[in-house]
C-alpha cells in the first residue's frame, strides 16, 4: 500500500482505550452483541458461501465466527491487540478466518478481491477527511457488485438541534448500556462521529451505488454497491 509523510495514523488510541482488559471485557455487554443477530444482519445482507468478506473493526469477533460458517473466507480487521486476541479465542482456529493488525487506512486486500465489507461502529475514529480516505480504499478493495455495509453513530438532525440530540443520546448510553456519562461525553467530545448526510456524499462521490439507509435515532446504517 502506497503511504505519504502525511497518512493518518489509524491504529492511534481515539476515545476509548480498547486496549484495556476492562473494556474488552465488557465491549459485547455494551455494544449488545449478538451472534443470531449477526447471522440474521449476514443473511440480510446476501453473504453466501462463495464469498469472501472482510469486518473492519471486528472488536471480540462475533460476527466474523458467524461469516465464517456462511461463505469461503473472512478477515477480522481491528487496531487493538487486545480485542483480536479474544477474537481469535472466539474463533477455534478456523480455517477459513484470519485476521489483520490493521484500521481503515492501513488494512491490506488485493483490489477487488472483496464481496462484502462490514463496519460497524469503528468509523467515528476517523476525522471526515479520513472516512473518505477509507470509503475510497474499501471501494477499491469490492469486487464489482460488492457490498459495503457501515453503522455508527451518525446525525441526521439540524445544527441547532445537535446539542440536544448529544445530551439526550448520552443519557439513553448510560441508562440502557454499561457505559458511563463520562464514556459517552468523551465520545462526543473527542472522537468524530458527523452527518448521516456527510456519509452519503462520500460514499456517493466514491462511486458507490446507496441501497439503504436506516435511521435509528443517532444510529444509521449504510449499505452501499459497486456497481457491477
Amino acid at each position: 500500500m502506497q503511504t505519504y509523510d502525511w497518512w493518518y495514523d489509524d491504529g492511534r488510541q481515539v476515545g476509548l482505550d480498547f486496549e484495556d482488559e476492562t473494556q474488552v471485557a465488557t465491549y459485547d455487554a455494551r455494544q449488545g452483541g449478538s451472534a443470531e443477530r449477526d447471522r440474521q444482519l449476514l443473511g440480510h445482507l446476501g453473504l453466501k458461501p462463495d464469498m469472501t468478506m472482510a469486518d473492519i473493526g471486528c472488536g471480540t469477533g462475533i460476527l466474523v465466527r458467524e461469516a465464517a460458517a456462511m461463505c469461503r473466507a473472512v478477515v477480522g480487521i481491528d487496531v487493538s491487540a487486545a480485542m483480536l486476541a479474544a477474537a481469535k479465542e472466539r474463533a477455534g482456529g478456523l480455517g477459513n478466518l484470519s485476521f489483520q493488525r490493521a484500521g481503515f487506512l492501513s488494512f491490506e486486500a488485493d483490489e477487488q478481491s472483496l464481496d462484502l465489507i462490514t463496519a460497524k461502529n469503528a468509523l467515528h475514529h476517523l476525522p471526515d477527511f479520513w472516512k473518505a480516505m477509507a470509503f475510497a480504499r474499501m471501494y477499491a478493495a469490492l469486487k464489482p457488485g460488492g457490498r459495503l455495509y457501515v453503522r455508527d453513530v451518525m446525525f441526521d438532525v439540524a445544527p441547532q438541534a445537535l446539542a440536544q440530540t448529544a445530551e439526550d443520546w448520552i443519557i439513553w448510553l448510560t441508562q440502557n448500556t454499561g457505559y458511563s456519562r463520562a464514556e459517552g461525553a468523551a465520545h462526543i467530545r473527542e472522537e468524530y462521529s458527523t452527518f448521516a448526510w456527510a456519509i452519503e456524499r462520500m460514499l456517493t462521490d466514491c462511486g458507490f451505488r446507496i441501497v439503504e439507509h436506516v435511521q435509528d435515532g443517532v444510529y444509521g446504517t449504510f449499505l452501499a454497491q459497486r456497481p457491477s
